[in-house]
């Protein structure tokens, strides 16, 4: 079996995705670094953790769900003009990427790559589903989920939902239907704002503090993480409004500016790789952190922020003489059953 040509590449895909990238290592490091991140006091440091709760937490996950199923189908439509057993090739393809999500999810507990592979087998047989239907599933499903707070539930409606723009090729025509799209990211933006306002407000202002061995929460600390609480699973209800212009605001801006990003077109690329590498990363610095050690949400912002310049400059270098990222390639060779040129 021959691979897919990879030369019509659409350029905002890319980008989306790089731009999901960005936001995953600032809501994992919560994770890596959980028994040493919590608040330093400051109210800098309290506005830090509110922003990432508000901006990012559940939006750019969001995003990497629904460019799965868009990526599932056009790897499939494609696999499909090219070789006679597609469906074998896409099994291959989620075979290697479950083990790659079980060997991370060593260092990782609840990474989404092996959840993505075990939702990907049953999404790809929708492909022959109406579109009408999937996009009427998918878009039910965002609302239930999103609604009960249930982020668990939500992988599996936005991969279908990714499906179904695949099937109606939003991202392939995008260029001429920009009118509409300059439509979703002005209400978007709209319901963004306000839902902004109405959140700063209902978060506590003295932020959730993590319980630490050795130290015991006040009672106003405990009231204030309650009130936490409800405010994240209240900003989760919120998140597709995040999420529509984020993507929304991207496919507007891509052909305006597309040359200036070029290197998060880059780090999109190479999603794969820079994902695992954050990981690598992000625990590798861990074991350098003293354990009574207080690590502030500022610090461990700045920290994310470094790590994601590095990937993305490494990035654009990698792509200037290799046509896929190591991991990417590994995964195609993988799936074609073969070795394939990397070089340019």
């Amino acid at each position: 079996m021959n691979p897919v040509i990879n030369e019509d590449r659409i350029n905002v895909i890319d980008l989306i995705r790089g731009f999901a990238l960005l936001g995953l290592p600032f809501v994992n490091v919560l994770a890596f670094w959980s028994p040493n991140i919590n608040l330093s006091g400051t109210q800098e440091d309290i506005w830090v953790q509110r922003f990432l709760y508000l901006f990012v937490e559940g939006r750019f996950y969001a995003i990497f769900s629904f460019l799965f199923g868009l990526g599932l189908w056009i790897f499939l439509s494609r696999a499909k003009e090219k070789n006679d057993r597609p469906y074998t090739l896409f099994i291959r393809r989620m075979l290697i990427l479950g083990l790659v999500g079980g060997i991370h999810n060593l260092i990782n507990p609840g990474e989404a790559l092996l959840i993505y592979a075990i939702l990907g087998v049953p999404v790809v047989f929708f492909d022959k589903v109406p579109k009408q239907i999937n996009l009427i599933l998918g878009i039910a499903g965002v609302i239930i989920g999103s609604f009960f707070g249930a982020k668990l539930l939500l992988p599996l409606p936005l991969m279908m939902l990714g499906l179904a723009f695949g099937q109606y090729r939003v991202f392939e025509l995008y260029m001429k239907t920009r009118k509409k799209w300059m439509l979703v990211a002005v209400l978007s933006f709209v319901a963004t704002s306000i839902t902004v306002a109405f959140l700063w407000q209902k978060a506590p202002d003295d932020g959730l503090v993590s319980y630490m061995e050795g130290v015991e929460l006040t009672g106003a600390q405990v009231v204030s993480n309650r009130a936490f609480y409800d405010f994240a699973d209240l900003s989760l209800a919120f998140a597709p409004f995040f999420t529509v212009f984020y993507v929304s605001f991207l496919v507007l801006l891509e052909p305006l500016v597309r040359k200036l990003l070029s290197p998060l077109n880059a780090f999109g690329r190479m999603a794969f790789t820079n994902y695992i590498g954050q990981s690598v990363i992000l625990v590798i610095i861990a074991m350098f952190i003293a354990g009574e050690t207080i690590v502030s949400y500022s610090v461990a912002t700045i920290a994310c922020a470094l790590v994601v310049v590095v990937q993305i400059i490494s990035s654009s270098l990698w792509l200037r003489f290799f046509k896929y990222g190591p991991i990417e390639y590994l995964w195609r060779c993988g799936t074609y059953w073969k070795w394939l040129p990397i070089r340019k």
